[in-house]
């Protein structure tokens, strides 16, 4: 066996029976979990070049060692072996997302049903808005003279704005504005939706236009609020039982856990293809000692959004990764047949 085989094998040795354990990992543990013979002193020797490396580090003088961020981070890369979920795991995953009645309770149920199995916390974003484009626009009548704009994006995104008009608004009238919107605004890029755009709607109307203009400001309100992302948070309790940092962490963890901008600010740090941000990637002190893995979902052939989980940087990556990709792959397929039949 090759000196660079031996040493990697031995890496991904420790970072496992570390991950099991939690306890740092001595040379004979690594002999009897490893697939070939090699003696403890061999081993030994082999966990120094990975210290020196900075791939390993040892806590105190007679202990073994455990991963550092640089070691879990090769491990995630280029070691870890697949786990595939079983049948129970995907069937609970299915099964609480196959009764969703509409997208955004979707994407709360999947991060809901992520943070069970993999017992932490996990946010899962609302379809991003690139390239979004209007599906439909429904009406709804709420009084005599209000009414409530539903948005329908191409990509399941929900967004409603109330509007009120100085006239009664009856049936036909609802019936007329569902008509005229769709025809011209179905399939419209919601970047498109300006102020310049919504006054020359308004000029080819012609008669009706003095009707329309609250209609059309709500439709533009409601494409406004689109351009951002919404995000659903689940088991932010679970993180703060498990983190290993102690209780001086605990009070900025609970702060950062309760930032939607700070999470939003970790998932825009995944739109450039990370899977896994691990401790100093996140950029954030309180989640120095955590890792966050993530799996996009696909609409239209593009990145829908992402299901992700926040971890403790000991964490079973390769379940993790097995749990978020089937959720991912199950959240874009039932998504889709929601924008399908709307």
């Amino acid at each position: 066996m090759q000196t660079r085989e031996r040493t990697i094998k031995i890496l991904k040795t420790i970072v496992e029976e570390y991950i099991s354990s939690g306890e740092p990992v001595g040379s004979k543990l690594v002999c009897g979990a490893l697939d070939f013979s090699v003696s403890p002193a061999t081993v030994r020797s082999e966990m120094v070049r990975l210290t020196d490396m900075g791939l390993l580090t040892q806590p105190h003088t007679s202990a073994g060692r455990q991963p550092s961020e640089a070691g879990f981070r090769m491990y995630v890369d280029s070691l870890m072996t697949p786990k595939p979920l079983s049948g129970t795991e995907k069937a609970a995953v299915y099964e609480k997302l196959h009764d969703c009645g509409d997208p955004e309770m979707l994407i709360k149920s999947a991060a809901d049903i992520i943070s069970a199995l993999l017992g932490s916390a996990s946010i899962v974003t609302t379809p991003f808005s690139e390239n979004e484009r209007i599906h439909r626009l429904k009406f709804v009548q709420t009084g005599r003279q209000s009414c409530m704009t539903v948005l329908i994006t191409s990509k399941g995104l929900i967004k409603t704005k109330l509007f009120k008009c100085d006239y009664v608004i009856t049936p036909d009238i609802v019936n007329i504005y569902e008509t005229i919107f769709n025809r011209d605004m179905e399939g419209l890029p919601i970047r498109s939706v300006t102020p310049a755009y919504i006054q020359t709607q308004a000029i080819k109307l012609g008669e009706i236009a003095l009707l329309v203009p609250p209609v059309l400001m709500a439709i533009m309100e409601a494409c406004r609020e689109v351009g951002d992302f919404d995000i659903a948070v689940a088991g932010r309790e679970r993180l703060i039982s498990a983190d290993e940092t102690g209780i001086d962490n605990a009070a900025a963890l609970l702060k950062t856990l309760h930032s939607d901008e700070a999470l939003k600010s970790l998932i825009m740090k995944l739109r450039g293809g990370n899977r896994f941000l691990i401790g100093s990637d996140l950029g954030e002190a309180a989640l120095e000692r955590f890792s966050f893995a993530a799996a996009p979902y696909f609409l239209e052939g593009t990145n829908g959004g992402f299901v992700t989980a926040l971890l403790p940087m000991r964490c079973d990556y390769a379940y993790a990764e097995a749990v978020l990709e089937y959720a991912a792959d199950v959240a874009g397929r039932l998504l889709k047949e929601m924008i399908l039949t709307e």
